[in-house]
């Protein structure tokens, strides 16, 4: 497992809002902890069942399976029969138990993931004080009381750079993580032309105008920053 993956919690018990959990076993159940078994994922919720789901890694590629859960486990919003399996995608929503467990799968650089944890928090600090707020399942960012909606290209796009702002973003990392599909292995760079990356810049560009920036450097990558800012 070369590449650092993890959970990142958007609502769950006991974690906090911006949590990251770390994948670093081929297999990981999400449950409920129970007198004498303990999930390697737990939540302190009673709707969650004791062994809910798994998340399997095989042949460098990630799943996760429904534990014959009592009350479900979603996968961008469609919900998967009992003991079904299917694959992760980077930016995939996981729901358990109607809505009151709320992930999202990643796989990045362990470099990506070190500089992403404390911006996630840091987002999540400041989204009740007026900040930005991203919903993943609407593809939306929030600012004050205008709301701003992507397609789902642009809403990824959107997001790195939120989660980086102020920090460089390399064309790779933006190729990366917003066309994982384009990627024949976890270690190769999406091949993504010039003219579809400029493009989706110049579309985020254009929606968000009025409050963020984003700077090309040198044609090597990006800087975000608000309005206010600069």
């Amino acid at each position: 497992m070369d590449k650092s993956s993890f959970l990142m919690v958007e609502r769950g018990n006991p974690y906090e809002r911006g949590d990251v959990i770390p994948l670093t076993k081929p297999m990981m159940v999400l449950g409920r902890k129970g007198q004498h078994f303990h999930p390697d994922i737990a939540f302190d919720n009673i709707f969650v069942s004791r062994r809910h789901a798994a998340l399997l890694y095989r042949s460098g590629h990630f799943s996760i399976k429904d534990l014959d859960s009592k009350h479900g486990t979603y996968v961008n919003k469609e919900r998967l029969a009992p003991q079904e399996e299917v694959p992760l995608q980077h930016g995939d929503i996981i729901v358990l138990a109607g809505d009151l467990i709320v992930l999202s799968f990643s796989i990045l650089s362990m470099d990506e993931t070190m500089d992403i944890t404390p911006l996630i928090k840091h987002l999540a600090a400041i989204e009740t004080s007026g900040g930005f707020q991203l919903n993943p399942f609407k593809q939306e960012m929030v600012y004050g009381e205008d709301v701003y909606a992507f397609s789902e290209k642009e809403y990824k796009c959107m997001e790195l750079l939120i989660h980086h702002q102020g920090q460089f973003v390399s064309k790779e990392q933006l190729k990366t993580y917003v066309w994982p599909e384009r990627s024949c292995s976890t270690d190769e760079v999406p091949d993504v032309s010039s003219e579809e990356l400029n493009a989706l810049i110049y579309r985020v560009r254009k929606k968000t105008r009025n409050i963020l920036a984003i700077e090309s450097i040198r044609g090597k990558g990006y800087i975000l920053q608000s309005e206010d800012e600069r």
